[in-house]
């Protein structure tokens, strides 16, 4: 059988969830393919074939069309905040952004059907890149949001709410937890039988506790001075970081920590002392960043998935997430929970390991929290993911679901 893999959706810089996800699973199933010798035949297609190092360049199909070397370019953004050209560079990367989400839209939609005639079965990695005309297709389904949060800004809003449906209940579906499962069962009065769950995994060789001296350097490049609380994600209001500011202001009160924000946050957020905006970290810095945190909070309304908290974990890093979503499946005992609409409750949850850690200084509660989250993170791991698709891929290969 003969499979393609649609990765256009993964950008030049890759530092989203999505790209994450593509990246880990698209390398770790070349890799496992190959040092298995299963008779799978498979093409990669994508815009950066350099993020993909794990897969032959004979299974490698680089899509260039038109414009497509500045889709999802990774121009680094100049230092300064408020300039003119700050403001240019801004405008710029708004219009290559729009751009490249065209572009993959277009390409999905009007030309992979066609280069999809000499394929068995496509696998559209994201929900936005899967295409109405394919037949035998899988999708994999990573969040809801738009459906439960309509008011949430969206992209590509006639192909989410007029497309998506049709092709959701035209193919085979995974999602990444049981909580998707159940949303897009409940949504579109789907066959729960034809979505399986495939988790999303942990890389261990990346996230591991960083020693101290690596801590104290990169404290020191980012201008991090003392202790401080991470937050990471992007800007979209589904992140919260409006309640993990509220929240902040509250700790602040009580401790003289800093909150360090990594990604790509909502410029209108109120500034207060003590709060770093470091902007993308690339993924290989970003498990120094953990493992330096006293704890890390993740109060956002709705996750499909919610890799962070483990790559925290992994980290050694306390973790107090939001108690909605598939966060409570995904986090297990390993996590406190919090209400993300109560800011109040966010900072009583933060203050109280930030108590163990300094007023009580209570090593055996401590211990015992990291260890949770060690044991919790290792349960996820990208070799788990691919062997659970390879498992259903079997199924799907023999028609078991294939719609006549």
């Amino acid at each position: 059988m003969k499979i393609a893999f649609n990765a256009i959706r993964v950008s030049n810089r890759a530092g989203s969830g999505f790209d994450t996800f593509i990246i880990n699973f698209v390398n770790e199933f070349a890799r496992y393919v190959y040092s298995q010798k299963l008779n799978i035949d498979f093409d990669i297609y994508t815009f950066y074939p350099q993020h993909f190092p794990e897969v032959k360049k004979e299974n490698i199909k680089q899509v260039k069309i038109l414009f497509w070397k500045i889709a999802g370019s990774a121009a680094k953004t100049p230092n300064h905040t408020d300039t003119l050209k700050h403001k240019i560079f801004n405008q710029l990367s708004g219009l290559k952004n729009f751009l490249a989400d065209y572009l993959r839209i277009f390409w999905t939609q009007f030309v992979f059907p066609f280069l999809a005639r000499k394929y068995d079965l496509t696998v559209a990695l994201t929900e936005y890149d899967a295409a109405l005309f394919i037949n035998k297709q899988m999708v994999i389904v990573h969040n809801t949001v738009p459906f439960l949060f309509p008011d949430f800004p969206t992209k590509y809003r006639f192909y989410t709410y007029q497309l998506l449906p049709k092709i959701l209940r035209k193919c085979k579906i995974i999602t990444v937890s049981n909580i998707l499962k159940e949303e897009l069962v409940n949504m579109f009065s789907l066959d729960p039988q034809k979505i399986s769950v495939v988790y999303e995994g942990v890389d261990q060789k990346i996230f591991h506790p960083a020693p101290e001296s690596e801590i104290e350097l990169f404290k020191k490049r980012y201008q991090i001075a003392g202790d401080y609380i991470l937050a990471v994600g992007h800007s979209h209001p589904m992140k919260n970081f409006s309640g993990v500011v509220q929240a902040f202001s509250l700790i602040r009160k009580n401790h003289k920590i800093n909150l360090v924000i990594a990604g790509y946050a909502d410029k209108k957020l109120p500034l207060s002392d003590g709060m770093i905006f470091l902007g993308h970290v690339p993924n290989d810095k970003l498990y120094i960043l953990y493992s330096g945190a006293k704890c890390f909070v993740f109060p956002t309304w709705h996750e499909g998935f919610g890799l962070p908290p483990l790559e925290a974990m992994a980290c050694g890093c306390p973790v107090v997430v939001s108690n909605r979503g598939s966060l409570p499946e995904v986090c297990g005992e390993a996590a406190i929970y919090v209400d993300p609409d109560k800011p109040e409750n966010i900072a009583q949850e933060v203050l109280k390991v930030l108590n163990v850690l300094n007023v009580l200084n209570d090593d055996v509660v401590f211990n015992q929290m990291i260890k949770k989250g060690f044991e919790q993170a290792k349960r996820f791991s990208w070799e788990k993911t691919v062997k659970d698709f390879l498992d259903i891929f079997g199924k799907f290969s023999e028609n078991a679901y294939l719609e006549k």
